[in-house]
């Protein structure tokens, strides 16, 4: 019995640790938070930012992008990372939004 305790909270935690409520914000105090549709589309991103890509032809970067929402709009992480976070929009127009966001992007 102790066992098959022990394997539910190993089941149940690392989700209930990764699901943290909180609200998203714009890097330097900007209004807007870029939701990128994932991990590698946010990396291929920040490259193609640190080439200027985004002042000579930013449409290339909205394909990378799931959404852009509000700063200080809520969300939950779904998947907690060193540098990024996998993270779920919830509330606001873009509810339901998924994607990936810096870390320092999360309040």
């Amino acid at each position: 019995m102790r066992l098959l305790a022990l394997i539910l909270l190993a089941v149940t935690l690392p989700t209930a640790v990764l699901a943290l409520d909180g609200r998203v914000i714009g890097l330097g105090g900007t209004d807007t938070v870029f939701v990128w549709r994932n991990a590698d589309a946010h990396s291929e991103a920040m490259q193609l930012i640190q080439a200027g890509v985004h002042q000579s032809n930013p449409a290339l970067l909205l394909t990378l992008l799931a959404c852009m929402v509000p700063s200080g709009t809520k969300a939950i992480i779904t998947d907690a990372g060193f540098a990024t976070h996998d993270i779920l929009i919830t509330s606001g127009e873009q509810s339901g939004c998924r994607g990936n966001i810096p870390m320092e992007s999360w309040d």
